[in-house]
């Protein structure tokens, strides 16, 4: 799931004083404070990273990923706490023409399609996240949404309104339950807000950078704020060179310099994007087949 971040004057009133009213000599750059980075490989491209819209305690720190390429399917779960791959795996209940519909309270939910001619759903599969075990499969099946506790799915019939089934979530059992509400938790995952030229927050922050870089920022700038933390990722021109490079800048509340890193990726886009974030987790894609995690500090 991607979540689409509208700009808030609130923040850049912060970011306005942290950058004009906060002399250059008083942020930390020469001595920044080194955070954890750890890069993890998978055995295909990534093409979507997923995380737990409704989560339990277990799966709050879990991301999903989709990865395939032209003749294979597989899926894999990271714990970014412990820095582990906890499952990777294909499921033979699969075929390439299945593909993730949502993570929600510990569940992966899949659709399996009937093929390029013909791309309807024909099939509900349910995976258990933390094992990567298959829990149901219900053919004939689309599903509809949940709550975390109840599931609603449907069944088309030609010619005639689809019959809508409330199911129980964890088994798919058929129950004879209200349909599930719709729950709606802040995003624990983010991803940060993309702010182009044109925007009228983009020259503070892009002099914010340069103060504190001594590199102009090209193109559009992503910028996202948690604990505390500032996140900037932006193009630059290096000296004498003609291609834009890509770097990744952290400054904490203290105005110390966590992270400022030049990226060398060849990703330019998935399904959720280059890069996401949680409290304590940065999460970039820095190839098609690996991502890099970096820790940061706890409050």
């Amino acid at each position: 799931m991607c979540i689409n971040l509208r700009p808030k004057a609130e923040r850049f009133d912060k970011l306005f004083c942290f950058c004009y009213f906060w002399p250059i000599k008083d942020i930390t750059l020469l001595r920044p404070i080194l955070l954890i980075s750890q890069h993890f490989s998978f055995s295909l491209p990534v093409w979507r990273i997923l995380y737990d819209t409704l989560p339990i305690e277990e799966t709050s720190p879990l991301l999903l990923f989709e990865l395939r390429d032209k003749n294979q399917l597989r899926w894999a779960a990271f714990d970014c706490e412990t820095g582990r791959v906890c499952w990777e795996h294909s499921f033979p209940e699969t075929t390439w023409w299945t593909s993730a519909i949502g993570f929600y309270s510990g569940i992966l939910f899949l659709h399996e399609y009937t093929g390029s001619e013909q791309p309807a759903p024909k099939k509900l599969i349910a995976i258990d996240a933390l094992t990567g075990q298959l829990i149901w499969a219900l053919e004939g099946c689309k599903f509809d949404h949940t709550d975390g506790t109840n599931l609603r799915t449907s069944r088309m019939r030609p010619e005639s309104a689809p019959i809508l089934e409330n199911r129980a979530f964890s088994t798919g059992e058929i129950v004879d339950l209200p349909f599930p509400s719709t729950k709606i938790n802040p995003p624990q995952w983010r991803a940060p807000v993309t702010y182009e030229e044109t925007n009228p927050y983009y020259p503070t922050i892009a002099q914010f950078i340069e103060k504190i870089t001594g590199n102009i920022p090209k193109k559009a700038i992503n910028y996202g704020e948690i604990s505390g933390h500032l996140l900037f990722f932006y193009y630059f021109y290096p000296a004498n060179a003609v291609s834009l490079s890509w770097s990744i800048l952290v400054v904490n509340s203290t105005k110390t310099v966590l992270l400022h890193e030049t990226i060398l990726s060849d990703v330019e886009s998935v399904a959720f994007g280059d890069y996401l974030y949680d409290n304590h987790h940065i999460v970039l894609l820095k190839k098609v087949d690996e991502i890099t995690v970096i820790k940061l500090p706890r409050p």
